[in-house]
């Protein structure tokens, strides 16, 4: 590198530090509409120098940068009698639903978009019970909760599975093992979102 390109260099840099400073300085101005023009006008002087800023900051703005949100919380509606082996649990009273993934007709869970997920989910049984319930992603087991014989009255059991799942997954509560004797509307209840950091 000549002198000439090294100066030229240095200069260049002490005019982006100085584009920086100067909006710094000017932040804490009272008058929004001096800072916005100050804004653009030293935004306009670094573009001239073909000097952008590296970063995503305009599809972090846009989408938040990490995506939108996914997250519901789903309770059921009605009390649960004699349950067969291998029923989906479906939470019709729903609370929350961003991003619509979770269906309460058919009590699945499709993940909109790539990402881990936690789900976590309670139920509560009366006395005597004996409930199996399986965490399942695409007809997999991927998480096992149970009560058996249970001694005293109206307890909750709960779970929890975190999870990569792709766009299209889907995830649900299914009972297993023996027909289950009562679940508790009120006190039963799945819940799920998308974690951040994917």
């Amino acid at each position: 590198m000549t002198n000439f390109e090294e100066m030229n260099s240095n200069m260049a840099l002490i005019l982006v530090l100085m584009c920086c400073m100067m909006v710094i300085t000017r932040a804490d101005s009272p008058k929004p509409k001096t800072f916005r023009h100050d804004y653009v006008t030293y935004k306009n002087v670094c573009r001239e120098m073909d000097w952008i800023p590296k970063c995503d900051c305009h599809k972090e703005n846009n989408r938040g940068s990490l995506g939108k949100i996914v997250a519901f919380h789903a309770i059921l509606s009605k009390r649960l009698n004699n349950i067969p082996v291998n029923t989906i649990l479906k939470f019709a009273n729903v609370l929350a639903n961003e991003g619509e993934g979770y269906n309460p007709t058919t009590g699945k869970f499709t993940a909109p978009e790539d990402g881990v997920y936690s789900f976590s989910w309670t139920y509560c049984t009366d006395r005597g019970s004996t409930l199996y319930v399986y965490g399942i992603v695409d007809g997999t087991v991927r998480a096992y909760i149970s009560n058996n014989g249970q001694a005293s009255s109206w307890q909750n059991t709960s779970g929890h599975l975190v999870i990569k799942l792709k766009k299209g997954n889907q995830f649900w509560l299914q009972t297993a093992v023996s027909t289950s004797k009562i679940i508790h509307e009120s006190f039963t209840f799945l819940s799920g979102y998308k974690l951040s950091g994917f």
